[in-house]
Parts: structure tokens; sequence; C-alpha cells
């Protein structure tokens, strides 16, 4: 009886492996630049002609390799990352597979130029050896890759066009470099350099590609670091979120959720915040075999690991510029605008030191400009009032059991025809009230809610919202006219919140002018 099950040629398992590794130009960079990476290169220059089908070279400082191993890691499964089963535990490299080279070379005209202290060269075509011999080289790695699935007519209909193919090629270089800002990188597109990152700090690698981010997380949160945007910058997908475990670019729904929880109301149910964070990880409690491309990985603690981004999240919006109150307050005598704004640079007079005691006030309220308070520390501070009220008003219900106040008379809310309220749910927020003959009878109030304001609470209430919802719209809603020492002392307030930032609702309560913001404003132009 004829067999039916063959053993396939070597040329045909390894276009098979291709089609695992191999998906377009970009993962070949991808493959490519962690194999510099793991030979300790300390500068990485990539360069592509046409998106990278007709050309990509990847060259590097690293250590190089002698020629039996220029030889060897062209072959499957050939790796000096692993050498037992009990090493794919404890992975700290990028590759360990064996299969990258021996599958991009199987698509392409392939050529490897590499130096340890001898230099050598290896041609490959579709798979098979055409030359070996010596080369001029410097110690480190060029990888050539020509003419991408020139023999696989089937997989090259299917690449997309060249700018779609440099973009992802882009954007590769972008994320490694994120997690290795110590490494240099380069990129040349046709003929023309579009990305040149010079070695630096996480920080000044991160704005460099991506642009500032408001909050950091820093080394003090343990495996967790990196850097979140303001809830204002949500975006309605994924494509502004990076996270890294061990430097290796992960995906990951579960953390990437653990982030957007720790946002917590600040943000909509399906916006998506920004972030780059990094996580440091036991290499025994994740799984990096996963997947073909190594883009996801398993972990062993998931629940603890959420917790721990989340934590880290949560606290980031926690930290902030440590505003010390004043021994005491009393309201600054009146001033003149000129003697606050002194020609010299905008620079505002110092504040006065109490004399009994030799200190310095540290936030001086200036004014409040309709429902804005302007402090004074070393810049300008400009307080959103409904804001800062809406934050306190909410965690005071949140997080405290709101205690309630007895009212000198009780306060009557007429009820249309059929209307239920859930007394139950008020009791909840420390008010207590009773109906009577289709009148909502309110006999105690939280101290934070003050009688001629609750109408407007309780017409928010009833709409059903969430408390976030609820307590900005409130807060929005009220016509109050603040003090000075009224607006301060609410600034006080803040400052002891679990989020002096944003209201409920994820928007700035406060933010802070410099002299070059306040120099704009008056001039409309940027100050040189």
């Amino acid at each position: 009886m004829k067999r039916k099950i063959l053993r396939l040629p070597e040329a045909v398992i390894n276009q098979i492996a291709a089609g695992e590794v191999v998906e377009n130009p970009a993962s070949i960079v991808k493959e490519l630049i962690e194999n510099s990476l793991d030979a300790g290169a300390k500068n990485i220059t990539v360069e592509i002609v046409s998106g990278g089908q007709q050309l990509i070279r990847v060259e590097d400082d690293g250590s190089g390799m002698g020629p039996e191993d220029a030889l060897l890691c062209l072959e499957r499964h050939a790796t000096s990352k692993i050498s037992s089963v009990d090493d794919l535990q404890t992975l700290c490299t990028m590759g360990f597979r064996g299969e990258a080279l021996a599958a991009i070379s199987s698509v392409s005209q392939f050529e490897l130029k590499t130096s340890d202290g001898t230099a050598t060269r290896v041609v490959s075509e579709g798979g098979s050896i055409q030359s070996v011999g010596p080369c001029a080289r410097n110690q480190g790695t060029t990888i050539e890759v020509r003419s991408l699935f020139y023999n696989v007519p089937a997989r090259k209909k299917f690449q997309k066009s060249s700018s779609a193919n440099t973009a992802q090629v882009t954007h590769i270089v972008e994320v490694l470099s994120l997690a290795h800002p110590e490494v240099g990188f380069s990129l040349i597109s046709n003929g023309k350099k579009t990305i040149e990152l010079l070695a630096s700090s996480e920080k000044q690698r991160i704005e460099e590609v991506l642009g500032s981010f408001e909050h950091e997380i820093g080394r003090k949160n343990g495996s967790v670091s990196g850097f979140i945007a303001s809830p204002v910058r949500a975006m309605p997908n994924r494509t502004g979120q990076y996270l890294f475990m061990n430097k290796r670019p992960i995906f990951s729904p579960l953390l990437s959720k653990a982030v957007k929880s720790g946002f917590g109301t600040r943000i909509a149910e399906h916006a998506y915040p920004p972030f780059v964070l990094f996580l440091e990880v036991s290499p025994d409690l994740v799984d990096v075999n996963v997947h073909p491309q190594k883009k996801e990985v398993r972990f062993k603690e998931e629940s603890v690991l959420f917790r721990i981004v989340q934590k880290a999240v949560e606290n980031a919006f926690s930290s902030t510029l440590a505003f010390s109150e004043p021994l005491f307050f009393t309201p600054p005598p009146a001033y003149s605008f000129a003697e606050s704004f002194p020609s010299s640079g905008f620079k505002m007079a110092a504040p006065e030191p109490v004399p009994e005691l030799g200190l310095v006030f540290q936030d001086v309220p200036l004014a409040v400009i309709g429902k804005t308070l302007v402090l004074q520390r070393e810049n300008l501070i400009v307080v959103d009032l409904p804001a800062a009220f809406a934050r306190i008003l909410f965690e005071s219900i949140k997080y405290e059991k709101p205690q309630s106040q007895a009212l000198m008379w009780p306060l009557e809310i007429a009820l249309e025809r059929g209307e239920e309220i859930a007394l139950e749910n008020l009791a909840e927020l420390g008010i207590e009230c009773r109906v009577l003959n289709r009148t909502l009878v309110i006999d105690a109030l939280p101290s934070i809610l003050e009688e001629t304001h609750f109408p407007y609470f309780f017409a928010h209430w009833k709409e059903g919202k969430k408390m976030e919802t609820i307590a900005t719209r409130f807060c929005r809603s009220i016509k109050k006219s603040y003090l000075l020492d009224e607006a301060f002392l609410l600034w006080r307030k803040l400052q002891k919140c679990r989020d002096c930032l944003y209201d409920p609702l994820g928007n700035p309560i406060w933010a802070e002018l410099k002299e070059t913001d306040l120099c704009q404003i008056i001039t409309g132009k940027k100050n040189s």
C-alpha cells in the first residue's frame, strides 16, 4: 500500500517556517534588530529600499561571529541563546529559537558579513549556500536581505505597498528603541535618513519618539515603571499603548485593562489611555514561547500582576507637586497689577516672611476671577474651582462615609406624580430623607452639600448617571461665588484628595503658568 505521509524536503520546511516568522519586511527588521541587541550592539543602523521589498540591511557593532558560527547560524534551530529545556524557563534574550535567519534566507537573496576578530562572508539564495569566505569587516555584523519573496510569488503578491511597509518598519525601529535607550538607532529609507536616535536616557528617548507624557511611574514602584498620558489624551483605540516585559515589546489586553482600571473614572468607558510601561518580571514567571513572533506572553500570576500595574497607575495620579500649606492664612493686602507683574521678566514679588518665625508662605492666594482661583508659588497656579469641588465631593462620597448634619428646618422638594425615590441610595450618601404626600422631605445633609445647592444635586442624581458624572455636572451647574479665603480653603482640601490633578471625569483641575506662558498670552507670540 502506497504511503500517504511523506517527509518534507528541507527547502519546503524552511519556507513553512518563513510563513510563521517572516510576515513582511517589518518582521524581518524586528528579528535582525533583536539579534543585534542580543549581541550587545551599541549602535544599530537599518536601511531599506522600497519598504524593504528590494533591500533590508541591518548593521551593528555587536560581538559578531567567527567563521563556524557564521555558517551554522543559517541552519534551522541553531542558536547561541539556549542549550537545554531548562533554559526556556530562564530566558533573558530577545531571540532563542534559532529559526529566524534560516527562514529569512529561504525566501530571499541573503548576505551575511560578520566578525569577532576574524571576518566572514556568507552568501545564500533561497536557503541554499552559494559561497563562504573571508571579507573585510570590523567587529559586528551586517545582514543584507534582497528581493524578498522572489521565490514565493504567492507571498509576494499579497505584500502591502512600499509606503505601508516603510511605515511598519519605522514603527518597529521606534518601538524597539524605546526599550533600549542606551543603544543608538538609525533608519535610512530610499537613501534618506528618517530616524537618528543617539544613546540617551529612558525619558529622553520616549520624548524623542513619542513626545512628552504628563505622569511618570518611577522605579520606586518596583516591577513597573514608565509614563502615562493625561486622561484628556485618551484615544479611541490602543495605538498609543506601548508595553514592554523585560525590554521585550508585548501585546497584553489584560495589562492594558489594568492600566485603564488604574485611571478609574478619569476616562470614558470606550477610551484607551496612551502609555509606555516597562515590566521587570522574573523569567520563570512568564512564558514567552507561546506566539510565533513572540508578540504575546503568558504570565503565571496574572491577577497579582494586574493589581501591581493598576496600583502603580493609581499612584502616578497621587504624586504631584508638593504644595506646602501656610501656617495660617490672612488674605493679602490690596495690590496693583504693576506691582504684581514688575517689568523685569514678569517675576512675581516674593512673599514676605513671618517676622516671629522667619518662615515664608508657600502658596499665596492672589485673586478669584469668576470661578478661577489664582495662586502664586514659584509660578502662577490657576485653579478651576468647580472642578476642584467636584473632585472633593466625589472622593468624599466614594471613599468616606459622609457624616450627616441635621438641618434647622426640613428641606422640601416636590415630586412628580408616580415618581419613586430609592431612599436607601440617598441614605448611603449621608442624606436623611423621607417621602410625605408626594414631597421629598430632607432632614439632614452631609456637610459638603449646602442646603441651597441640594435641589441641583438631586436633579442630577435622579438622572441615574454614575457618581463621577453627577458630581461633575452638579458642581458645574450650581451658581456660586467664591470669596478668596473660601476658594483657598477649597484648594487646601484638594491637596488631601487621592487625586488632586483631575476632576472625576478626567479634566485638569489646575494648571501652572510659567513666565514663557505669560509672555505668549500677553504678546500672542512664543517667548524667544
